[in-house]
């Protein structure tokens, strides 16, 4: 899955809940340059429940590298700007500069008479297109006021087709200040995020979930653990970027006190669980880690394929902080290279002959 449409792809998914929630934080402070204090206070806010826990630099490491995706930040692009823990963190960012309205910023004031959910409208410095937006969404709570069909929580694009006729629309404006703290929020319009399917297989009853990335090894593993499955539970489809939304599908799986991922060893593949991790964290499922056993039989095997871009030395470091210590400096190398390893290199032959990807499963 991680091909050489990855990138691409990956500039197609939404923001993350938590993305969002942590980019409009950043976006409400008055500096363009927010130096690393000032960071962490914006991911504590934006993520109490995972800040200060062992997983915060990983799940903020994540965020970060989402928001720079979607151009929502710059990071530090030599090593002095970042610091020297794992995976790094960077020192400062910038927030690029908003693009100029068309007309001068201005008060919502009167003449619009705001519904009581947008009162906090009428005192914030908005510009005129924010206005238009929020006008758009007083006009629906004006309509659909004591409409209880109208008001029922449904999910977020079928709002945003109603209210804007654009099923995507409430996707960017996600991203922006204007659902800060203390702004718009999904429970204002009725609406919730709807994470994606997630197909997977009932092995057994174990507490592991394991991931894979690719529909074929998806088969392979899934045939294999049949009759022998260990600790694992359930073998999942994670359907490559999908897989960073649809984690949240775990939560209703029975029994579940592990995930366990292994997709290609690529930028792509590697960033994957990474941000489905940010994901699963907020929803206090148990972390995403590598199924290390599978990882080192992909290693051992090196069967290396090109890759669709070089990877900076620096986010190399990033990417395979992720994955067990032993594995990270070939990893990076790997990345480095401008080549990639396959998950299907560890095919039904191999995965049959040596049972060592079993250890950790």
């Amino acid at each position: 899955m991680s091909d050489d449409r990855g990138n691409e792809e990956a500039q197609r998914q939404p923001l993350s809940e938590s993305a969002t929630c942590f980019s409009a934080i950043l976006n409400a402070t008055t500096e363009r340059r927010i130096e690393q204090v000032v960071i962490f206070a914006a991911f504590v806010q934006a993520c109490p429940g995972t800040a200060g826990t062992t997983q915060g630099r990983p799940v903020l490491s994540a965020l970060l590298d989402e928001l720079a995706d979607h151009d929502l930040v710059e990071l530090p692009r030599g090593r002095d700007g970042w610091d020297d823990a794992q995976p790094p963190l960077p020192r400062w960012l910038r927030l690029p500069l908003p693009p100029k309205p068309k007309t001068r910023s201005l008060r919502a004031t009167a003449p619009v008479i705001w519904r009581r959910e947008l009162s906090w409208a009428g005192a914030d410095q908005l510009t005129i297109t924010q206005i238009e937006v929020l006008k758009t969404i007083n006009r629906w709570l004006r309509d659909t006021d004591g409409d209880k069909d109208r008001r029922t929580v449904v999910p977020m694009r079928e709002r945003s087709l109603e209210i804007f006729g654009d099923e995507k629309r409430l996707d960017a404006l996600a991203a922006t200040t204007l659902f800060a703290p203390g702004r718009l929020t999904m429970a204002t319009l009725f609406a919730e995020r709807v994470p994606p399917p997630l197909a997977y297989e009932r092995v057994g009853g174990g507490g592991i979930v394991l991931v894979i990335e690719n529909s074929d090894t998806f088969e392979t593993i899934n045939s294999l653990l049949a009759g022998n499955c260990g600790q694992v539970g359930y073998v999942a489809f994670g359907g490559g970027h999908a897989f960073e939304a649809s984690v949240a599908r775990i939560g209703r799986l029975v029994g579940v006190t592990d995930i366990a991922y292994y997709g290609d060893l690529d930028g792509n593949g590697l960033t994957i669980p990474q941000r489905a991790n940010v994901s699963a964290a907020a929803l206090g499922l148990p972390p995403v880690r590598p199924a290390a056993g599978l990882y080192r039989l992909l290693v051992r095997q090196d069967v290396r394929g090109p890759a669709p871009q070089r990877v900076d030395p620096l986010v190399a470091e990033r990417r395979v902080s992720w994955l067990p210590a032993t594995l990270r400096r070939q990893a990076a190398d790997i990345l480095v290279a401008e080549e990639r390893l396959a998950q299907e290199a560890t095919g039904t032959v191999l995965l049959r002959r040596d049972q060592s990807w079993r250890n950790d499963l």
